[in-house]
């Protein structure tokens, strides 16, 4: 079969939706399809090249603020091309220009169509909402947006054959049902095979908390340094991991500069440029996985971790709290509670992680969510 994928991050971007559109679209090539990916061209990468069996074409096309931009025209004639003699257009994510720009020429593509969810747009206020003029006028800027998307497009959404979500509560599925009357497959996220081995090996001597995230004020991994500094353990580090250098990388640091005087100096490392491989392992020897996150749908960091039998202490996003071999937390306290609790009770933290562990192991592969995606491809 030949398989066109659009998609706003790919390779050698890093985030959860990459993750997972590289793992369907090269683990589909290895089974012997034709893949493209369409994904938006950023400054030094190649236009055109092939990467692990798939070939990826990048165009002048791009979200920014919301709004879509570049050569729509020349990115609408690419896919009508590229779809002639498909067998299937899978668009990736509502909310992109990849994918939004193509609603007007989706009756001309005669291919399959697939739309793949990630979640959507909280619409929901929260209180860190209002913490600046600037947050607060984000927020509103996006929920007008998107919420006008919502409504105009809804034509648009009839025109899939079929569409994928990652949960059955997660809200894009909840909102697709109740608002456009679809039933939509659910394909929830995997875990990397290497999750699941016991080959363990560390380089720390000293237990570390960790958390695995872009640095970002969405992610936020001032909750975390907050929480760790709160919960008043010893002989424990945090270690933090992140794709760039940036300046929330920087506030960071300056936090726990501040968080030192206040507590007593700590053990937080904030690190960048750590391999795949190194990150991995630092994953499977963790004591506990945090996260602190604003918004997220289904954090490929979670899997990762309950794929592990690594507990999680998590903020109450998405569809994390129905994942078991964790704890979801609304507050700064709450985390550090659990912190303090898992650090002091190494028999209750090994058997939450034990039942992430088995329903990952059960239902979170890699191999089982492509075999779900090559079914929806090739049925009638």
């Amino acid at each position: 079969m030949k398989i066109v994928f659009t998609v706003n991050t790919y390779y050698p971007l890093k985030d959860g939706v990459q993750f997972v559109t590289e793992y369907h679209a090269e683990r589909l090539a290895k089974r012997g399809h034709t893949v493209t990916v369409v994904t938006p061209k950023y400054h030094g990468q190649k236009e055109v090249e092939d990467h692990n069996g798939v070939h990826i074409i990048r165009v002048n096309i791009r979200t920014k603020h919301a709004i879509f931009i570049g050569d729509k025209r020349a990115y609408k004639d690419l896919i009508l091309k590229l779809t002639h003699n498909a067998d299937a257009l899978v668009n990736v994510c509502t909310q992109t220009a990849t994918t939004e720009v193509l609603y007007s020429i989706l009756k001309h593509v005669n291919c399959k169509k697939i739309l793949y969810m990630h979640g959507m747009f909280d619409f929901e206020w929260h209180t860190y909402d209002f913490k600046s003029a600037v947050s607060f006028g984000h927020k509103l800027w996006n929920t007008v947006r998107w919420k006008y998307d919502y409504i105009v497009n809804r034509k648009y959404m009839k025109a899939y054959d079929d569409i994928i979500q990652l949960h059955q509560y997660d809200t894009a599925n909840v909102f697709f049902k109740k608002k456009y009357h679809i039933k939509s497959y659910i394909i929830e996220n995997a875990a990397d095979d290497r999750f699941f081995l016991e080959n363990n090996t560390s380089d720390n001597k000293v237990p570390y908390l960790l958390c695995v995230s872009n640095y970002d004020t969405r992610k936020n991994q001032e909750f975390i340094l907050r929480a760790f500094y709160k919960s008043h353990i010893s002989g424990t580090d945090l270690i933090l991991i992140g794709s760039s250098d940036n300046n929330y990388k920087k506030f960071l640091e300056k936090l726990k500069s501040q968080l030192d005087l206040q507590y007593g100096e700590h053990n937080v490392y904030i690190k960048t440029g750590v391999s795949r491989e190194r990150t991995i392992q630092y994953i499977k020897n963790a004591k506990i996985f945090l996260m602190g996150s604003k918004w997220e749908a289904f954090p490929i960091s979670i899997v990762e971790s309950i794929s592990s039998g690594v507990p999680y202490i998590s903020t109450n996003v998405g569809i994390v709290r129905y994942l078991p071999g964790g704890i979801i937390v609304d507050s700064v306290e709450q985390m550090s509670y659990w912190i303090q609790l898992f650090c002091n009770d190494e028999k209750l933290r090994v058997s939450v992680g034990k039942v992430g562990k088995v329903y990952a192991e059960n239902r979170l592969t890699i191999e089982e969510k492509v075999n779900l995606l090559e079914k929806i491809i090739t049925s009638d």
